[in-house]
Formats: structure tokens, sequence, C-alpha cells
């Protein structure tokens, strides 16, 4: 319930800060650090960004799944930018004598990135604290995620640039059919005058 209310918190402070931004895209790589894993960013809509972690320790034998909502603002420029966020998390664990256990709770990250072409590098600090652990509730960890930018324009955005250009297109050709029939009504205008002035002529 304590997670339910959290996410739902989270979700709406930074969709509410975040109605206004950049376009989205969609960027997946790996994450390196004390685990090593996978990460997928997808912006959903201004600054507001998803990204999704699956990462694993060798060493210490756990799994952590990971669902974070970030906000990204421009450093120097859209290219470069620092990022703030919270979610959730799940890790998957075995104790000192080999049951296996699960720790839920929430996760804190801050961090900046830089994008070049399609290519997003990014360092982070990412603080977690375990809702239902015994001992040591409170864990943190860094690490480097290199990732490939596979959208970087939304298809919505295109489709409305398309229906904007057929707008256009549209209200182009409506200019050109009025003016063709008010030249054509101008004509006809000049040609009846024409033939009353031939007529008033004839009678003369």
């Amino acid at each position: 319930m304590v997670i339910r209310f959290l996410s739902v918190k989270v979700f709406i402070l930074f969709f509410i800060a975040g109605v206004n931004g950049q376009s989205y895209f969609t960027a997946m790589g790996l994450r390196m650090g004390s685990d090593f894993g996978i990460t997928l960013q997808q912006k959903i809509v201004g600054h507001l960004t998803a990204e999704g972690i699956v990462s694993s320790s060798p060493v210490t034998q756990q799994t952590t799944a990971t669902l974070l909502v970030e906000m990204h603002n421009p450093l120097i420029s859209k290219r470069f930018n620092f990022y703030l966020g919270g979610g959730l998390h799940n890790r998957w664990l075995k104790d000192a004598e080999g049951d296996k256990l699960i720790r839920r709770g929430v996760t804190a990250i801050a961090g900046a990135e830089m994008s070049l072409g399609r290519i997003n590098l990014s360092w982070d600090y990412k603080p977690v604290f375990h809702l239902n652990a015994e001992s040591q509730p409170f864990e943190s960890e860094t690490a480097i995620s290199l990732r490939y930018v596979f959208v970087k324009k939304i298809k919505g955005q295109k489709k409305n640039n398309f229906l904007k250009q057929s707008s256009k297109k549209k209200r182009k050709k409506e200019r050109l059919k009025n003016k063709r029939r008010k030249e054509k009504e101008k004509r006809n205008a000049q040609g009846q005058e024409n033939i009353f002035d031939k007529l008033f002529k004839k009678k003369s």
C-alpha cells in the first residue's frame, strides 16, 4: 500500500512538472557500475522520461528490477542535461543460508547525460531504500550507461507535421481555386460589357 501510494505521488509530481518540454525518444543500452545490466529510456511527455533497469551482480548474486520516472533539464543545450527522479524496485537475492529473499522499496536517482547523434552517455547516483529489509535497508550505487537512441522523434509529431503540411496544401489549393474563379468571373463580366458595347454601337 505504501509503495503504491508513493508511486502515484511520484508520477503526479513529475507529470505536472514536465508538461512542457522536449520531444520524446527511445534509447536502450548497457548500465555498468557495481551491478551490470540493461537500461531502457522512453520519453513520455515534455521533459518527463520513464526508465526501466534490470541489473545483476555476479559477486552478491542479486538481481534488481527498477522502474523510474525522471525529469530531464538542459544544462548547456538539449544534448547535455541533468536529471532527477524516483521510482520503485524489486531485488531478488539469497541470504547467508542460501534462502531466496525479495526486497522491495523506493529508489531515487540523480545524474547527467550527453547525447551525440544516436549515442547517449550518462552517469548517475542511485540510492535505494528497502521497505521490507530487517538489516541494511539503505544502499546506493553509481553507474555509467551507454545507450543507443532508436527513436529521435515520436510518430505523433511526424503525424502532426504531416497533417499541418496537408492542411497548408489544401488551403493553397483553395486560394488558387478562388483566384481562378474570380479571374473567370472577371473575364465573363468583361465579355458581357463588350457585347453590350457592340450592340449599343450598332444601334447608334
